[in-house]
Parts: structure tokens; sequence; C-alpha cells
């Protein structure tokens, strides 16, 4: 066999494990994985062909992926364990950590002490992962003979002819992922009772999220009252033609919440005269600032969006990062003065030319007529940096009214498996970007990583400072995406530097059954993204 490692051809005469391959050229003992000719490896997979093999690190994205359905492993095997009946839900991350709730025991110090020592136990003790290939009829079968009958509805809608059974110490799993290949591999891990469950993370810190862990609740609650929880809830609503009224649910509910949120901010102790709307990349600001307008118009106001994005300095103006290229997601891209003196002099009742950034140019453009904001007046700003107080610090606080929004979708695999919000957020993104500004998906994940270094940086620190935290999610919207996205992901070769995560994004479109657009409203937020919407032809 011909192996390239590092631009380094070997030649081996017998198959070779990922594993003994780590033990030679891993010196920092970082290397948890493999990528061999573009798919993804645990370190027990042999090598029987040639090809170009990339050790994964545990500190990379693969690896952090592994690294989170390993500790959730170990969590779930060790509490039932240690209490059979209980159910475990792994629902979210909250603070960096995944929230979890179990069913069938109250929690206390006294539970999540035996929780932590039987994990531990397990850490020293090197249980190793063990994982099965079979036909995915035979793994349906044994899960719904196991009693996992979510993991069983999950596989069925599947459209591969293999799936894998995972076992630890006894404990039977289905993960959507490769994983350690046993726990020991684990360097650390903690236990936390929050509210009524508990987080687990690989950190001792975390902040107390307190609104967004109330959005993620309310929607978690939602999902369970509608029977929709789940990919194989939401496959099943498809092939039972209940499809369109989940839709109209949907909508329904999202028109609901805005109606509530118009009212606080009519209501509010102090008389508002901006409204802040920031989120982190395709959460839907465009189109929810719109909406939000339009409830607002209804109570008789009369509303002026802005967008930060027209307030970007010029390009030659822009911050850039270590390696050259344009800093966007830096809150010193924007021209903060400009910025705070044009809200300022529209709240004093001037008529200003307001700015437009031609992003095509990479330079500021400015409107022929003048807008002036009216007695009944009210602002409303929508951008990645609304919230930042350095964005608006010139303007009266008590003036203000901060929303953040984001794409929280209580929407899950199945009990084990989550679907981080980020990835619901780059298919959308994936799929505007391609239809509507003519990139492909395999540059918005090559951009992807910068984006989301620069939401943890200037987002994410200023979201619980929110007024109120607005959920833009809809739970039939992947079964709709995945129709544009599974086309464009299969686009990027096997060569491109993208292919890994197309490959992973395209895998997790797949448990999704086909959704019909067909009555998706024009003025939805999926509509910014699919197409058709009413606001875009403003």
């Amino acid at each position: 066999m011909n192996i390239q490692i590092d631009h380094q051809t070997l030649v081996f005469y017998k198959p070779m494990s990922i594993q003994e391959l780590a033990i030679q050229y891993d010196k920092n003992h970082q290397v948890i994985g493999g990528i061999f000719n573009g798919k993804l490896h645990d370190l027990n997979y042999y090598l029987k062909d040639d090809g170009i093999l990339e050790f994964v690190n545990k500190n990379s994205t693969t690896g952090r992926f592994m690294e989170e359905r390993t500790l959730s492993f170990l969590f779930i095997a060790a509490v039932k364990l240690l209490y059979p009946t209980c159910t475990v839900h792994i629902e979210h991350t909250l603070s960096s950590c995944l929230f979890c709730r179990i069913e069938g025991v109250s929690l206390d110090k006294e539970v999540i002490s035996n929780i932590r020592k039987k994990m531990q136990e397990m850490i020293d003790q090197k249980e190793v992962i063990h994982r099965q290939v079979m036909e995915t009829d035979q793994v349906v079968a044994f899960f719904e003979e196991y009693g996992l009958q979510d993991k069983a509805d999950l596989l069925r809608y599947r459209l591969s002819d293999k799936s894998s059974i995972y076992e630890l110490c006894g404990i039977y799993d289905y993960f959507y992922g490769v994983m350690y290949p046993d726990v020991s591999y684990l360097d650390e891990f903690y236990l936390h009772i929050y509210r009524d469950g508990v987080l687990l993370g690989t950190t001792d810190q975390y902040e107390d999220q307190a609104k967004l862990y109330g959005v993620f609740q309310e929607y978690e609650a939602w999902g369970r009252k509608i029977g929709v929880s789940t990919v194989a809830d939401l496959n099943r609503r498809i092939k039972e033609n209940r499809y369109t009224d989940l839709i109209l649910m949907c909508e329904a509910m999202v028109e609901k919440n805005l109606a509530i949120l118009a009212s606080k901010i009519l209501h509010a102790e102090h008389p508002k005269k901006v409204i802040l709307i920031a989120g982190p990349s395709s959460a839907g600001k465009t189109t929810f600032s719109k909406r939000l307008g339009i409830q607002l118009k209804l109570e008789g106001l009369e509303p002026i969006t802005l967008s930060m994005d027209d307030f970007y300095l010029n390009r030659e103006d822009t911050p850039r990062l270590p390696d050259g290229s344009f800093d966007f997601e830096n809150i010193h891209a924007v021209d903060l003065p400009l910025f705070n003196d044009t809200i300022n002099r529209l709240l004093a009742g001037e008529s200003l030319a307001l700015p437009t950034f031609d992003f095509i140019s990479g330079h500021r453009k400015w409107a022929n007529q003048k807008t002036c904001l009216k007695e009944n007046g009210i602002l409303i700003v929508e951008g990645i940096h609304a919230l930042n107080p350095l964005s608006s610090q010139m303007i009266d606080e008590e003036a203000k009214f901060k929303i953040y929004i984001n794409a929280l979708t209580h929407l899950n695999y199945d009990n084990h498996n989550r679907i981080p919000t980020s990835d619901y957020r780059m298919i959308r993104r994936m799929v505007r970007d391609y239809q509507f500004r003519g990139r492909s998906a395999a540059k918005t994940i090559e951009c992807w990583p910068k984006v989301e270094a620069g939401e943890h940086q200037y987002i994410y620190p200023y979201q619980e400072q929110a007024d109120v935290i607005f959920n833009t999610s809809m739970v039939y919207e992947m079964s709709i995406l995945k129709k544009i996205a599974v086309r464009l992901l299969a686009d990027i070769q096997i060569h491109e530097p993208g292919y890994l995560e197309a490959n992973r994004l395209r895998k997790l479109l797949e448990y999704f059954l086909d959704g019909d657009e067909t009555n998706v409203p024009r003025n939805s937020i999926l509509a910014e993204f699919i197409g058709n919407s009413v606001f875009m032809d403003e």
C-alpha cells in the first residue's frame, strides 16, 4: 500500500490501523481519528488501499464533535448502569456545555456524585466503545427490541443500507458520527446541576444563560406538545400528509410571538425609539425586522428600518485578519461614529440622506432622497453588532429596546443526538448564497470558521443583555432546505478542502424526508433563504 502522510508517501506491506500509524507520527498524543481519502474514521480503522491519510486532532472542529459524542455516550451509559429505568435526553448546548435532562430520578448532589464517580471509573478502566455495522433493517429491529424506539424510528427513514450500533459496558446506542475508540481519551469532564437538568461539559466554568435557557425550554415543551421533537416525528408528519398543517402552525407561532414582542415594546417602562436587533449569520434578521415593523404599524407607529451593513467602512479601510484577509465580522469594520451620529440626528428630527453599501464595489453610496423620522416614528436597526455596547454608546440607553435572534432549533435526531443550531444556519446561508449571491457551497463552508469566530467574539457575549431573545427556527424548514442543499453539497469533490464538512452535512440532511415548499408563506423567514420572499421585492 502507498499511504501519503504529511506529503510523504510511505509503503506498507500489510493493513495498518490509523492508531498504529498515529503512534509512530503523533508525538504529542493528540490524534483521535483520521481522514482517509476524504472520509472520517476512528483509530481502529484499518487501511487496506492506497490513499491519503490526514490525522484528526482533539482541538480540531471534527475532533470536538467526536469528543462531544463520546462524552455523551459515557454520560448516558453511566446513568443507565446506575438507574436502569431512567431516560436521558441530550437537548441542546448552553454556555459551551450540553444541557441534559434525566427522566425517572430526582436530581440532587448525591445522584450527580454517583454519576460522576461512575463516569470516572469507566475512564480509569479504559472501557472500549464497540461499533458493529449491520443492515439498517436489522439495526431498526434491534433498537425496537432493546426499547429505543426513537432510534428505530429515526433509522427507519434512513436511505443507507448499513447502519451502526455502538456498545459501551453493555449499553447499546446509535450516534451520528465517529467517536473515540475508548472513553479514556476524554481528558476531563464536569457535571453541574442546572435548573431542571444537568450541564455536561469539559470545563468547570459556565455562565448562567437564563434567557437563552428559557427560550430553549419553551420550544422543547412546544415540540412535545405538538408531537414533533425529533426528525422521525417530522418525517412521520410528511408521510401522513400533515406537513402543510405543521407549516401553518410554525408560522402562526412566529406571528403570535411577534405580536407579543410588539406589545412589550409599546408598553415598556420608558418610551422606546430605537429597536436594536442582533443575531448571528443567517438567523433571519432581515425578514424578522420587516415583520416586526408590520406589527408596529398595526399599533399606529411609523418604523424606519436600517441595516448596520450599510455603515461598513469602505473596503480599503476595513480591518484585516493576521492572514491579510478582510475581517468583516469585526465591529470596527463598521463606521461607528457615522452610525451613532445618524441615529441621533434622526431621533432629533433631522432629514438625512442615508448610506447604502455596495458590496460589489466595496464602497458606500448615498441615497438621493432624504429620510426623516416622524413624530410617531421608531427606528428598527438590524446587524450582527447591534447589541454590542460600542455600536450605540452615544444613543440614550432608555430609548433602546434590544432583541437577540437566532435559529434555536429544538428538533434533534433522537433523544441522544442533537442538531447544532450552527448547522441550521450554515445550511440556510449556503442555500441563500448560492441562489442570490452566486456563491458556491464550497465557498460558504470555507468562510464559515471565520464567521463563527466573529460570532463568538462579537455577538454571543451580549445575547443575555437583550430585553428579549427571539427564536427564528421553524421545525419544518430543514426538509425543504435539503432539496437545494444536498445537490450543492454533492458538487464538492473529494480533493476540495470542504469535502469532509460537505459530506457530514449531506449525511445530516439524508435523515430528512423531502418537504413541499408550496405552502411556505411569502413573508416567512424561510422565504428569505429559499426565495419568493415578499420583502425581497421591496
